[in-house]
């Protein structure tokens, strides 16, 4: 039985990367054909033609990979998984603050001034 939904859990984890592979390679060739060379104004911003509703491909598949495993995971396990992940955030959050904290006291401790006298 176990084996039988761990098998199942395999196959739908390999339908899942095999889909998002397949999403970003199509994405990555529909980006190539529709890039020009040369912009028809001589110019343009990266992201010009992109709109701000449309979703990027990758991201709808790693969405879904992770409401995959999402179900998967029994009720009880899966109050536990988001109190991790929100710790790990939390981590995450602490280690760029003091490393940003770090950075700030380094550029305060470089700028010495010195007068120079005028004659």
């Amino acid at each position: 039985m176990a084996d039988d939904a761990l098998e199942r859990l395999r196959a739908q984890v390999d339908a899942a990367h095999e889909a998002a592979q397949r999403v970003a390679e199509e994405a990555a060739a529909a980006s190539a054909a529709e890039r020009p060379e040369i912009p028809p104004a001589g110019y343009a911003a990266p992201g010009e033609r992109a709109g701000a509703g449309q979703e990027n491909p990758e991201v709808r598949a790693l969405v879904g990979l992770i409401e995959l495993v999402r179900e998967l995971v029994p009720a009880d396990m899966q109050q536990q998984l988001v109190e991790l992940v929100r710790e790990l955030l939390v981590l995450a959050r602490a280690i760029i603050d003091l490393i940003v904290s770090r950075l700030e006291r380094q550029r305060a401790a470089e700028t010495e001034v010195e007068d120079i006298p005028l004659t």
